[in-house]
């Protein structure tokens, strides 16, 4: 197998992006992270395998899904439709019998092949906006072969590459996919360990090891701002301390965006983050500051 048979799991693809890297970007969305942040604004990146989602407000409970699925993985009646993901094997069957169109699966497989063509016929559009391709996700590393086969390929053609990692992985990992790469986002969300593994299910301690084997190269820090979350004095004046010691100079904070709520209704899962998007009065002192 070359490498452009490298295969993928992504779960969204969008050609006219604006927020990963300069210029406008192919941006493509891998599935699977080590992470599970409270506040995730793609829910549906977490898992690595594709997944039954439901739009609830397009469900009639009409039972068209149960009544063809092999597995049980519906339960439907007048007030409630539970989607039983331990029983369902993502196989569209549902999806292809739902008449209103409630039922997708996020979750496709491309190989690097596939991308990078897509890439060479947008080539114009991309040099011409200074823009090119950012691999993000979930998490580019946990898919560090396909990653590293689409990076290297569209290195060759001549167009920018970008990633977005939360750098929770191993270095001998994130260094070859980084070799690869002309910029690299970082999000870095909490300073603090113990929140780090409060709001996000993990120890952040590989994930700043890995930011200053960084310093040097060509890296954006980046930090969501969540309520009362991220965005208090003491993280963000934490993260700016690490960054000093640590020799990293670019940092980008993203504000609050409360869309995602939405998403988590697809899994039946709780939205818990409440708040508003900071001021551009905020932003601009933390500018300064930064």
């Amino acid at each position: 197998m070359t490498s452009r048979d490298a295969r993928g799991l992504v779960f969204d693809l969008d050609t006219f992006a604006v927020h990963d890297g300069p210029g406008i970007r192919m941006a493509v969305y891998l599935k699977g992270c080590p992470l599970a942040c409270r506040w995730c604004h793609s829910p549906e990146s977490q898992r690595s395998a594709q997944e039954l989602i439901l739009v609830r407000d397009r469900c009639v409970h009409c039972g068209a899904c149960a009544a063809v699925c092999a597995n049980g993985a519906h339960r439907v009646d007048a007030d409630i439709h539970a989607i039983l993901q331990d029983r369902c094997t993502a196989c569209g069957t549902c999806v292809e019998h739902c008449p209103n169109g409630a039922l997708a699966i996020k979750g496709y497989w491309v190989t690097a092949g596939e991308l990078v063509e897509r890439a060479a016929r947008m080539r114009p559009f991309l040099d011409h906006s200074g823009g090119g391709i950012t691999l993000t996700g979930g998490e580019v590393s946990q898919q560090a072969g396909f990653a590293t086969a689409v990076l290297a390929s569209r290195r060759a053609l001549g167009i920018h590459t970008a990633i977005e990692t939360c750098g929770a992985c191993a270095w001998e990992t994130l260094g070859i996919i980084v070799e690869h790469t002309d910029l690299v986002l970082y999000d870095l969300k909490l300073i603090d360990e113990a929140q780090h593994r409060q709001w996000t299910g993990a120890s952040n301690r590989r994930i700043l090891a890995n930011a200053r084997r960084l310093a040097g190269r060509n890296v954006q820090v980046r930090v969501p701002l969540i309520p009362g979350v991220t965005d208090t004095e003491a993280n963000l004046s934490g993260i700016l301390e690490f960054m000093r010691r640590s020799e990293l100079t670019r940092l980008a904070l993203l504000p609050y965006n409360a869309s995602a709520g939405a998403k988590y209704e697809w899994f039946d899962r709780p939205y818990e983050i409440i708040g508003e998007p900071q001021t551009a009065e905020w932003l601009a002192a933390w500018a300064v500051r930064a």
